[in-house]
C-alpha cells in the first residue's frame, strides 16, 4: 500500500482523470477549472458560500446555464466543459494569458474581493469574470432554483492553472479513487486508475483513497477488513491527508487500540 502527497491543485491533472481525453489532447491546451459557485452578499459585502460539490446540481443545470456562458467564451476562443454536473473546466489555447487565481479551500466563507485575480491579465479577467456574474444572475434557471429552495449559481470559481507534470513510473500498481485529480495524477504516473470500491477488498491490493468516505459503515466496510488482512500477514501503509503515515503489520495489531501515550504529570509540567 501507499499514498500519493503534494497534489498539485491542476485543472488539466482532473482534466485527465475525468478519462474521456489522453494525455496529448490535455497537454495541447491550457485549462481552468470553472467551479459553478454561490456567492452571497452580506452585511459587509459578500462571501463565497458554496462551491461545486457543496452545491446541489444536476445534468439538467449544467445543460440550462451552458450555453449562454459559452456565448461569453467563444470571442477568446474558450470552451465552457460540463463535464459532470458540478464539474465545470475552461479549455484555452496554449498561449492563453491566465492570471493567478485562488483555490476554492482558500477563499471558502471569504469575501471574493479579497480573492480577486492578480497578475498579468487579471483586468481582462476580471471583465470577463463579471460578464459571467451578470448572466448567471439573469438566467432563468436560477429563478427556477430559487422557486424550488435551492441557492443560485451566481458565478464560476477559477482555479487550477498548472500544466500536467511530466510523466515516470509509480511503484503503486493501481488507485482506487473518485477523485479526479488524483486519477489524473495515477494516469501520468502509468497507474491503473479505477472508481473506490464499496468496502475493503477480499484481495486488495493498490492505493485506496479513503477521503470521501462517510463514517457510516466506515469500521465495519473498511477498517476492521483491513485489520482482519493485517492478522493475516499482510503489511500495508495508511496515509493521513496531512502527510502523518503508518506501516501496519501482524504483530502492531493490537496496538491500533492502544490509548495514546502521554507523559506523566510532573514531567509534563517541567517541560514547560
Amino acid at each position: 500500500m501507499g499514498a500519493v502527497t503534494d497534489v498539485p491543485a491542476s485543472a488539466a491533472l482532473s482534466r485527465l482523470g475525468e478519462g474521456d481525453l489522453d494525455i496529448d489532447a490535455v497537454r495541447a491546451h491550457r485549462w481552468l477549472r470553472a467551479e459553478p459557485a454561490w456567492i452571497r452578499p452580506d452585511i459587509n459585502g459578500a462571501r463565497l458560500y458554496a462551491v461545486g460539490a457543496m452545491l446541489p446540481l444536476d445534468a439538467n443545470d449544467a445543460a440550462s446555464f451552458a450555453p449562454e456562458l459559452q456565448a461569453l467564451f467563444d470571442d477568446a476562443g474558450y470552451r465552457l466543459e460540463t463535464v459532470a454536473p458540478h464539474r465545470w473546466y475552461l479549455r484555452m489555447p496554449r498561449d492563453a494569458v491566465v492570471p493567478r487565481f485562488a483555490t476554492p479551500a482558500t477563499a471558502l466563507g471569504a469575501d471574493p474581493f479579497d480573492h480577486r485575480p492578480e497578475g498579468e491579465g487579471a483586468r481582462e479577467w476580471r471583465g470577463l469574470d463579471n460578464e459571467v456574474q451578470i448572466t448567471l444572475h439573469q438566467h432563468p434557471r436560477n429563478r427556477e432554483r430559487q422557486q424550488r429552495g435551492l441557492p443560485p449559481i451566481n458565478a464560476l470559481w477559477w482555479w487550477g492553472d498548472a500544466d500536467l507534470p511530466d510523466k515516470w513510473n509509480s511503484t503503486i500498481p493501481t488507485l482506487h479513487s473518485d477523485d479526479p485529480l488524483l486519477q489524473g495524477l495515477a494516469r501520468v504516473a502509468n497507474m491503473d486508475a479505477v472508481a473506490l470500491p464499496p468496502r475493503w477488498p477480499s484481495d486488495a491490493k493498490g492505493l485506496y483513497d479513503l477521503r470521501g468516505v462517510s463514517r457510516d459503515g466506515f469500521y465495519e466496510q473498511w477498517l476492521q477488513p483491513a485489520l482482519d488482512d493485517i492478522e493475516k500477514g499482510i503489511a500495508m501503509q495508511w496515509m493521513c491527508e496531512e502527510g502523518p503515515g503508518f506501516h501496519l503489520k501482524n504483530l502492531q495489531r493490537w496496538r491500533f487500540w492502544r490509548r495514546p501515550f502521554q507523559l506523566p504529570n510532573d514531567n509534563a509540567d517541567a517541560l514547560e
